[in-house]
């Protein structure tokens, strides 16, 4: 044992002896006091983690009502934006409204609590403003109980649909209520009143606290104990999700999220937060910035990271996240950018504005690290499946015409996708895949070889085998250019095609493919393979959420789920498999 109690009486031991010897030889009592606290220091930060040598990392889900990752020990952080509400007396014509759609409205102060509700005479129709929790969260996952909410400020709260004040309980600033999701879809929090003696005291500071974490809130704990069990073993978190890049609206630093933000749902969770998470459990951060960021943005965000980090870490750095998927807006932002820079006829000028953009970005970041600047790498990426179109990224000739070098000098990690369908969402294959969904065992066999191997279907593409050879092409792309192969998502892709008539029935099959104990050995495969294609640190999509019909993203379900054939193939690949890379 580590810390046997033979071990601590022979270190007293031949520390006692230690220190009779050096102040015999002249060393004074305050050069050995020095010297232990520097040797504790350095035991400190060399203490094993359990991601130490992981060769995996993990994205994190974002924050939407039906996520199940409850990452933080005040639930009211994941909050839904505040909506307005009308349940009073005030006027007939609005009694009984849930939300009158007047959001815009609201009074509220910088970092979203609100400072004032509207009086009788004024226009607005709405007369309470109120949010909700846990909506369309699944009713066997053991949310309900009871609950501390603390505030500050005067007024009134009022809960409703799950939730249920006991007022015996609760004083002014600590309510007490009950949730019971079996009898509600979701809880909400009502403020009725706030600032009655109009003073400027409005509530705010609104926490949510299951009780039996009441003490470790008050301890300073700020995450759920259970979630940090569950990613412990990841050497790197990527943030995009909880920092809503996709479609991100966020430009200059000083609108950037705050922790004091009423809900992290406004925004996106603030980068303080993030550094914590990274900080506790020791792994690395992977941060994506916003695609309108500003240099000074980049600039600040780099130099909160450098100094609040824990200087053992090194941190990833993309610019936003696949600025060339059509579904996002930083995609034709990034055209209309490239465009106006190039010419209106280049139509592949955002690639090459978003390679320019990747550039620059690392080059702050680099020089806002000064001599710590091999602690940043930064990232790179490309399509996966669009071969030929990275050159258009790495080489960036439009930028280089303009006496720059190409955007991948200076990069550290050329990233792509590494995941794997097996083409059973694709539309042509739909009525092979609904043959197989009655055929119970025999089925799920088809679906799981079509998955590894292939050639089962018309549209036969995206299994392992294909997979591999995508992995070696961009490896030889990524030696080409000196850069390290690194996924920054991956795992399966199984997700029934919108426009397949049956695609509710097939949305159930790909879901109980997923919980498939044949899983397991298809993602060890498809980790195995990474492996031998010399890809570095591989970025699993997603860790926790519940499938639906836009896919079976998480690796568990809830994080109160013990284990899955997924998480468990991304744990033991963990054990098994020590970073091979080197530097790792």
């Amino acid at each position: 044992m580590r810390n046997s109690i033979f071990s601590k009486l022979y270190s007293k031991k031949i520390f006692l002896f230690s220190f009779l010897f050096l102040i015999g030889i002249g060393i004074t009592v305050s050069e050995i006091i020095d010297s232990s606290q520097d040797q504790i220091k350095g035991a400190t930060l060399s203490q094993t983690q359990p991601n130490d040598q992981s060769p995996l990392g993990i994205n994190l889900n974002g924050l939407g009502s039906a996520s199940t990752q409850f990452p933080f020990i005040d639930y009211f952080k994941r909050a839904h934006p505040w909506f307005t509400s009308c349940q009073s007396q005030k006027t007939s014509d609005c009694r009984g409204v849930w939300d009158t759609k007047e959001a815009e409205k609201l009074d509220l102060d910088e970092q979203g609590w609100v400072k004032s509700l509207p009086k009788p005479e004024d226009p607005p129709r709405y007369t309470q403003a109120a949010t909700t929790l846990f909506k369309d969260i699944p009713k066997d996952i053991p949310i309900s109980g009871q609950y501390i909410v603390l505030y500050d400020g005067e007024g009134t709260l009022d809960y409703g649909l799950a939730a249920k004040k006991d007022s015996t309980l609760s004083k002014p600033g600590r309510d007490v209520i009950t949730i019971d999701l079996s009898k509600s879809n979701g809880a909400s929090v009502i403020i009725s009143e706030t600032d009655p003696n109009q003073t400027g005291n409005y509530i705010r500071n609104i926490r949510v606290i299951k009780q039996e974490d009441e003490a470790r809130y008050q301890n300073g704990e700020q995450f759920n104990p259970i979630f940090l069990e569950k990613i412990k073993k990841f050497r790197s978190l990527r943030f995009m999700d909880w920092m809503q890049t996709n479609h991100s609206s966020q430009k200059e630093w000083k609108n950037r999220p705050t922790p004091a933000d009423a809900t992290y749902r406004r925004s996106g969770v603030p980068l303080e937060v993030m550094i914590t998470l990274s900080n506790q459990i020791y792994a690395e951060p992977w941060f994506n910035i916003p695609h309108q960021a500003t240099d000074e943005y980049i600039r600040n965000f780099a130099a909160m990271v450098k100094a609040e980090l824990n200087p053992n870490l090194k941190v990833y750095v993309e610019f936003s996240n696949e600025v060339w998927n059509w579904n996002f807006k930083q995609t034709r932002y990034a055209l209309e950018q490239g465009q106006a820079r190039w010419g209106k006829d280049k139509q592949d000028a955002f690639r090459q504005w978003y390679g320019m953009r990747t550039a620059q970005m690392c080059e702050i970041w680099k020089r806002e690290f000064g001599n710590q600047a091999n602690r940043v790498i930064c990232v790179i990426s490309t399509q996966t499946n669009s071969g030929g179109a990275e050159s258009k990224i790495l080489d960036c000739p439009y930028w280089v015409n303009e006496g720059n070098k190409p955007c991948y000098q200076g990069m550290d990690a050329y990233a792509i996708a590494g995941y794997f369908s097996g083409s059973l969402g694709d539309l042509k294959n739909s009525s092979t895949v609904e043959s197989w969904l009655n055929q119970g065992e025999t089925g799920i066999n088809q679906a799981f070889q079509q998955l590894n191997k292939g050639g089962l279907l018309p549209k036969d593409k995206d299994n392992l085998i294909d997979n591999y050879e995508t992995f070696l092409y961009h490896a030889k792309v990524a030696k080409a250019k000196g850069l390290q192969l690194v996924a920054y998502e991956g795992g399966q892709h199984l997700v029934a095609h919108r426009k397949d008539p049956n695609k509710e029935e097939v949305t159930d099959f790909l879901i109980q493919l997923n919980r498939s104990p044949q899983m397991y050995n298809t993602y060890l495969q498809l980790l195995e393979d990474w492996k031998q294609a010399e890809g570095t640190v591989f970025m699993h999509f997603t860790d926790i959420s519940i499938p639906t019909k836009y896919g079976s993203w998480g690796a568990l379900e809830s994080v109160y789920q013990p284990t899955s054939p997924k998480y468990k193939a991304l744990e033991d690949f963990i054990d098994q498999n020590p970073c091979w890379w080197e530097g790792c």
